[in-house]
């Protein structure tokens, strides 16, 4: 009897210890995950906080370009309720508003993206500036699963620059 009852006890450490271990990784997991989108969620506020000052609302979709700088845009409307995007170079804070209505839209690029290319997944799109003119910036993996970018003119949807199969 002793016997039994001193194998339950073991077991119910064992159960215990596995519970609380499980619990700490748990735990260590949502903190560093955490932590690695608090950069994200910064750049957001600062770029969301810029498109208020030069009298942008209703602020929506943040977006990231990555190239040889980073940009960071916001879509929203200016005083005339007009659609614009708010585009901040995260290097200098250098500000440029481009009206909607003078370029492709996020929505067109990605429909361009996938008609001609049928990419399996499309990672991130984003809008930024290139020798002083905005681009959408489009990363996806092709059917293959090979990484690929393109670079599109906003002003026309032209395409500017595309790297397949990375």
């Amino acid at each position: 009897m002793q016997r039994k009852q001193h194998q339950q006890r073991q077991w119910s450490q064992i159960i215990l210890w596995t519970v609380l271990i499980v619990a700490f990784i748990a735990g260590s997991i949502g903190i560093i995950f955490h932590e690695a989108l608090r950069p994200a969620k910064t750049a957001a506020g600062q770029t969301v906080s810029i498109a208020r000052q030069k009298g942008i609302s209703d602020t929506g979709d943040f977006l990231t370009y990555n190239r040889q700088h980073t940009y960071y845009s916001v879509s929203g409307r200016n005083a005339k309720n007009q659609a614009v995007y708010v585009v901040v170079a995260k290097q200098n804070g250098q500000t440029k508003i481009l009206k909607q209505s003078d370029g492709t839209s996020k929505t067109a690029i990605l429909r361009q993206v996938w008609q001609k290319n049928n990419p399996k997944k499309v990672l991130n799109i984003g809008l930024g500036i290139r020798k002083s003119e905005p681009v959408w910036e489009v990363t996806y993996l092709n059917q293959k699963g090979n990484l690929c970018y393109d670079l599109i003119r906003f002003k026309d949807g032209t395409m500017v620059q595309s790297i397949q199969n990375l």
